[in-house]
């Protein structure tokens, strides 16, 4: 079975009988207030995302105390100072949630939070790092996990893009000219800057899905994100791709 093939039934990673070489990836994300004019990632920050260069992603807490999430599990998803893929979970503060506690392996890359608990989040969890002062990943209020259209592939792995896509979500006032929608690649392993692999404008209310075939590899330790720009008004846009990750 080629991996063209396999691409198409998404079930089918990982799935008794197929190569464990192979499993998917989804990832989605909303911003949903892109300043007018401006060039956006699409994650729960609502700003330009700030790229780490080492390994200081050290912590995590809750922007406002919540009693129920007290000493509740956080599931942290990223790449560790070598790029190689880890998950942890993590136990918010038992008395207060505000109050910042590290994570076990520091992370270079963030790409998902989830909150392991039956508690509907009343603010802000956070991945941060130590001075608390610069935010990598947010959970927002109500989702129970991160909304990122941002991933890394980890050191030990080869990605390919299947497809990605990007929706407006219409909103009051949110009457903009245009919104380009990038799809974009940063090989760290090789010192690169960012490239540009694919773009699609999109109108008020609009939406589209490009399909990659043959489908788009991405090298490992390789960042993949989707930026909006929109013009002449701000913009709530939700954004993902899928991918296959396999062993390099």
């Amino acid at each position: 079975m080629t991996l063209h093939n396999l691409s198409k039934n998404h079930d089918l990673y990982p799935a008794s009988g197929v190569d464990s070489n192979f499993t998917s990836v989804n990832k989605f994300g909303q911003n949903t207030d892109i300043a007018q004019d401006s060039t956006e990632e699409i994650w729960d920050g609502s700003a330009t995302y700030v790229w780490p260069t080492s390994a200081v992603i050290t912590r995590i807490s809750q922007t406002a105390d919540q009693e129920a999430m007290r000493g509740e599990t956080i599931e942290v998803q990223g790449l560790d100072a070598n790029w190689a893929e880890v998950t942890q979970e993590i136990d918010l503060d038992g008395t207060l949630t505000t109050t910042a506690v590290e994570i076990t392996t520091p992370l270079i890359r963030v790409f998902r939070m989830k909150v392991q608990a039956n508690v509907v989040i009343d603010s802000p969890v956070r991945a941060h790092n130590t001075a608390e002062n610069q935010d990598y990943a947010i959970i927002s209020i109500g989702n129970n996990q991160t909304l990122m259209a941002i991933y890394t592939t980890p050191a030990d792995k080869v990605a390919y893009i299947t497809n990605y896509w990007a929706h407006h979500n219409p909103t009051t006032g949110q009457s903009f000219t245009s919104n380009p929608i990038k799809l974009w690649m940063r090989d760290n392993a090789s010192g690169f800057e960012k490239q540009l692999k694919h773009l699609v404008g999109i109108a008020e209310d609009g939406h589209f899905q490009h399909f990659f075939e043959p489908h788009l590899k991405v090298s490992a330790q390789t960042d993949i994100f989707i930026t909006a720009s929109p013009v002449g008004k701000a913009a709530d846009i939700s954004a993902g791709f899928d991918l296959i990750l396999m062993n390099d």
